[in-house]
């Protein structure tokens, strides 16, 4: 009888070995699988970007080293929000509401203080702000300037792009 409990136990402990390695391997391949997408989402991104940049020569300005340039996402736009208690509401409202809509990978807002921007009146700061986004085969660039209350919309152009395809699965 003895033999059969310590046989038993050791078969159990076996199976739950097994059982236990596999389960751990399945989830390493679905944690492996959501970094590859992740990447693959980055380099897609990527592209799009550089693809939208190729059109329009001013946005030479955001990959020079010698201008302050900074990249926000919706998400820091919500943390803005949450971080003011809604007082930067009506401030940021305008490029808030350009993040709306359905893109071809993810719409890049950068806010930059380039060479030789003039001060105006109306505008007395020496930020600029581009708004870029790809839909279907369209690059649109918006371009803002930060007024007394709120962004601005300045100008807004938009130019044939390249296809993009997406290589990274379903």
């Amino acid at each position: 009888m003895k033999k059969v409990v310590l046989y038993g136990g050791i078969i159990l402990s076996f199976i739950l070995m097994l059982a236990f390695n596999f389960s751990f391997v399945q989830a390493k391949s679905v944690q492996n699988k959501n970094l590859f997408n992740k990447e693959c989402w980055e380099r897609f991104n990527d592209k799009v970007t550089r693809d939208i940049k190729s059109n329009f020569p001013e946005l030479k300005a955001l990959d020079n080293p010698n201008d302050p340039v900074q990249e926000y996402t919706h998400s820091d736009l919500d943390k803005a929000m949450m971080a003011t208690g809604g007082t930067a509401a009506p401030y940021i409202e305008p490029v808030y509401q350009l993040f709306s809509g359905a893109f071809t990978g993810e719409p890049k807002f950068y806010v930059a203080q380039p060479e030789g921007l003039i001060a105006t009146e109306k505008y007395d700061s020496g930020f600029v702000g581009y708004f870029l986004y790809k839909k279907d085969e369209m690059n649109v660039m918006i371009k803002l300037r930060p007024g007394k209350t709120s962004w601005d919309i300045v100008d807004k152009n938009e130019a044939k792009g390249k296809i993009i395809p997406w290589k990274c699965g379903k």
